[in-house]
Parts: C-alpha cells; sequence; structure tokens
C-alpha cells in the first residue's frame, strides 16, 4: 500500500472521528441546554424571579417617593410665593433625598409639580419645561398624576408602575402627593406631588441578565423598548428591539401573561435572530394594587420578556465545538507531520537500500552500501557483509584504504558493454557454445588473471567472486538479448582487460 493511500485513510478516520465527536458532544450539550431551559422555564423560576426583581423595584421606588413627598422642603417650595426661594428649597430637599439614597444610579427624572400638573423644580434642570407631562391637548397624559392631584380628596396617595413617560420611553415611575397640613384654615390641601422616574434602560436589562443568566427584554403595548442584548463591543444590540417585537403577537403568549392573576405566561419556544430560545412573560406589576384604583384606571400594558437559549447556540457549544475541531484539526496534522518525518527518516532510508539492490540485480556487483540512518544502518552491514562473502571481498571494517581514506575494493571485474554476435562462419563460436560450463569458467577466469598480470594490473580476485558476477552479467544479457546463452572473451585493450559478452542464439 503506498504512503498517499495510508495517508489518506489516516486523513479521513481523523475526520470522521472529529466528526462523530462534535455531533455527539455538541447534541449532548444542545440536549441538556435544552432541558434545564425548559425545567427552569417549565417551574417558572426565571419568570418569578424576573417578576420579584421587578416588585422590589417598585416598592422600593414607592416608599422613596413617598418618603420625599413629606420632606418639610417639599412643602416648603410648594408655598413659596418667589421662585429663588421656591428653588432653593427643592434643591435642598432634593440633596437630602440623594444622600438618604445613596443611589448608584441616580433618577432620571425628579420633579416638583403644582396642583395643575405643572412642573415647578426639577432635580439638575435649571428652567425645566413646565408642560412636560401635559400632551398635545394640554392634559395630564398620566391617569396617575390625576388621581395624586385631586383636590376633592384631602389625603397623600402614592403610586409606582411602569409607565411610558412622554418623550422619554419607557419608565419605573413613583408619584406621591404632597399634602400641607399646616393651612390657616386648619384643613389640609394637597398642593402638589413628587414624580420620581427610572428609566427601563438596557442598562437595567443587563443588570437584570446578570442575575437571572438569561436575556432579557422590556416592552409596553407592541413595542420593545429595551434588552440586555449586546454586541461585540460590549453596546446594546438595538436591531433586537425589532427582532423581538414579533413575539409580542405571537399566539397567546403576553394575552396570558396579561390575563393570568400571577402575571407569567406559560413559556414557548421561538426563534429569535437565528437561534432557539424559550420565551416566558411577564406583566410589570402596580402598587398600589389594581383594586385599590378607580374602575377607569387604565390597565398595565407594560411587561418583560426572558428568553433561556434552547439551542447549540450558545457559548458552551460553541467552546466545545470549537475545542472539538481545533483537536481534530491539531490531531490530522499531527499524524500528517508524523507520516512525513517517517517518510525521511525511514522510508526514504528503505528507497536508497532498494536502489542498491537494484543495481547489483543489473550486474554491478561492486555496488556496497553506505549508511543510511540509524533505523537501517543495520540493514545495510549485513548487505554489505553478505555480498563480501558471497564475492570473496574483505568484509566491512577489514578493507584496505587508500591515502584518501576511501577503501580499496579488490578483485573488481570490468566488462565490455558493447555485446555482439560472432559471426556465423566464427570457427571459435561452435565450441564457446559446446564448452562445458565448468570447463568454461576455469578457463576464462585462468584468461582473465594471466591478462591482467601481463598488462601490470594484476588482481587477486577470487574464483567464487569472479563467476558470482559472470553469473549476474550473463543473466542480465540473456534478457536483454533474449538468447540462449551468454558466455564471455577476455579481452586486452590499450593496456585494459575487459570481459566481452558474447550472446549465442
Amino acid at each position: 500500500m503506498s504512503r498517499t493511500i495510508i495517508g489518506a485513510i489516516v486523513a479521513i478516520a481523523i475526520a470522521v472521528l472529529t466528526a462523530v465527536t462534535y455531533v455527539v458532544i455538541t447534541g449532548g450539550l444542545a440536549d441538556r441546554v435544552r432541558k434545564d431551559a425548559r425545567v427552569q422555564m417549565d417551574a417558572s423560576r426565571l419568570p418569578t424571579q424576573a417578576l420579584n426583581n421587578a416588585r422590589l423595584d417598585l416598592l422600593n421606588t414607592f416608599g422613596r417617593v413617598e418618603a420625599l413627598a413629606t420632606d418639610e422642603g417639599v412643602i416648603a417650595a410648594l408655598k413659596a410665593d418667589q421662585p429663588a426661594d421656591r428653588n432653593r428649597e427643592a434643591d435642598l430637599a432634593f440633596q437630602r433625598f440623594h444622600n438618604n439614597t445613596k443611589d448608584r444610579t441616580p433618577p432620571d427624572v425628579l420633579a416638583l409639580v403644582d396642583p395643575a400638573g405643572n412642573i415647578v423644580a426639577m432635580d439638575g434642570v435649571n428652567n425645566p419645561v413646565a408642560s412636560e407631562l401635559r400632551n398635545k391637548d394640554g392634559k395630564l397624559g398620566w391617569r396617575g398624576l390625576e388621581l395624586a392631584l385631586d383636590q376633592t380628596r384631602p389625603q397623600r396617595r402614592v403610586l409606582s408602575e411602569i409607565w411610558n413617560y412622554p418623550g422619554r420611553g419607557l419608565m419605573r415611575v413613583g408619584i406621591a402627593s404632597v399634602v400641607d397640613t399646616q393651612t390657616a384654615d386648619g384643613v389640609a390641601k394637597v398642593t402638589g406631588a413628587i414624580v420620581l422616574a427610572y428609566s427601563q434602560s438596557s442598562k437595567l436589562a443587563r443588570e437584570e441578565q446578570g442575575v437571572l443568566g438569561v436575556e432579557v427584554a422590556y416592552f409596553e403595548g407592541d413595542k420593545v423598548y429595551a434588552t440586555s442584548f449586546r454586541k461585540g463591543d460590549g453596546s446594546e444590540d438595538a436591531r433586537m428591539q425589532q427582532v423581538l417585537a414579533p413575539l409580542l403577537a405571537q399566539g397567546d403568549l403576553i394575552k396570558q401573561a396579561f390575563a393570568s392573576d400571577g402575571g407569567i405566561a406559560s413559556p414557548i419556544e421561538a426563534s429569535v435572530g437565528g437561534k432557539r430560545y424559550l420565551v416566558g412573560a411577564v406583566r410589570m406589576p402596580r402598587y398600589p394594587a389594581t383594586k385599590n384604583l378607580p374602575a377607569d384606571y387604565p390597565a398595565v400594558t407594560a411587561g418583560a420578556l426572558v428568553l433561556a437559549p434552547a439551542s447549540r447556540d450558545v457559548p458552551e457549544h460553541s467552546t466545545a465545538g470549537r475545542l472539538i475541531l481545533v483537536l481534530g484539526g491539531v490531531a490530522l496534522l499531527l499524524a500528517m507531520g508524523a507520516m512525513w518525518l517517517s517518510s525521511r527518516r525511514i522510508l526514504d532510508q528503505v528507497d536508497e537500500i532498494e536502489v542498491g539492490v537494484t543495481e547489483i540485480i543489473n550486474g554491478n556487483l561492486e555496488r556496497t552500501f553506505r549508511p543510511v540512518g540509524d533505523d537501517l544502518d543495520g540493514l545495510a552491514n549485513g548487505l554489505n557483509v553478505m555480498l563480501a562473502r558471497l564475492l570473496g571481498r574483505p568484509e566491512p571494517g577489514e578493507e584496505e584504504l587508500d591515502d584518501d581514506g576511501n577503501p580499496i575494493v579488490p578483485g573488481r571485474v570490468e566488462f565490455d558493454d558493447d555485446a555482439q554476435a560472432a559471426p556465423a562462419a566464427d570457427p571459435d563460436l561452435a565450441a564457446l557454445a559446446r564448452e562445458p560450463e565448468p570447463d568454461y569458467y576455469k578457463r576464462v577466469y585462468t584468461e582473465y588473471l594471466d591478462a591482467r598480470r601481463a598488462s601490470g594490473t594484476p588482481d587477486e580476485v577470487s574464483f567464487e567472486g569472479f563467476i558470482a558476477k559472470l553469473r549476474v552479467n550473463e543473466g542480465k544479457l540473456k534478457a536483454m538479448h533474449q538468447c540462449k546463452a551468454v558466455r564471455f572473451r577476455v579481452v586486452t585493450k590499450d593496456g585494459k582487460v575487459t570481459l566481452k559478452p558474447v550472446p549465442i542464439f
């Protein structure tokens, strides 16, 4: 089997094993993640936790706005006749609020409103827009603010809910009536209200994602306002707002969340941005509860989506899959490298010995095997010993060396490559063909040695070595000339003694 075929088989085997391992491991992880996600959703753990977090945030906002509404500085600001006095008292009250709450994230809106619903002071804004809380018709855009400013019921009303703040988007808003009990006639009076709002932003969604371990999105009506999905640079992936919008109208997911008493919908599996998720929905709460509000108070339209990955397109699968593919690629490279090194180290040595054997088969009996490498040096030396004993020449390590340190090879027999058939009338041809083989070998051997001595180049080649070289060349020439036999004649020309082959047909 050739090296190329062996290499192809190894490469295919590694590729198949890598593919099988990839499918088995990533498939197992995908099933586990899908199962874990469904268990979490079915048990309502994630949606329930998201709902509880929203309740805590709204209760916190509820308590803060209620406490600020009782601050004496707020009451003093609303009773002040001069704008400078009003701003000073309001700023002091806002500063006390910040000192008491020590929020890592300050509110996006902190405003003081007069009985008509106009903003008279706003934290961080020198000249607030008085009509910011009014719609185009000049009416208050928030039903909760109307209730807080209701003069017919001189009592403090506090409300906290998710509201689409005009011009600012979805926000967690708290409102509380400011009630002055120190009036001239001794009758408590609603003199204004405090509006406190925190944006339901992507930053908040990312914080929620860090707690739940799944993606979160905030919506109101049929629009998604913020998500926890991020781009590679860590910024919000605003594209996901449009991608998630169709989920709000998909099946009974949102209807179930807003119709159920618990405010949680059973999860559905859906494709979001090319990935599979188990999607749950929760209805945002409000405080106080709906039953404590007027019958005509608008229903809650804000909620949150929680999305748990239900496919292999999650970091665990990506990492495992990439690792398996990398290991497979490394294994393939190592296998190919090992085969290349073995080819260079072993197979090339075998090729060199094979070339030497081929030369000997073709008649070059003077050929010796040089060291080819640590792995096959023993074989090369063994072949040299075998040739030395067959041809009667010194074994390796016993040779005589010339002045340059090269081994002197005795018994070198020169053959003439010019093989020509003798003429049919040659009287010696018939005798040469009939001569018995033992007599023929002895005669040629003797004539060769005598000719070498006569030419001044004596060489004591052994009879066994001489006959072995003759037979090898005879066999080669018989195959070449397709003749019955090949005999040799001793020829001396220009002081050089050679053996000239004579084909016999």
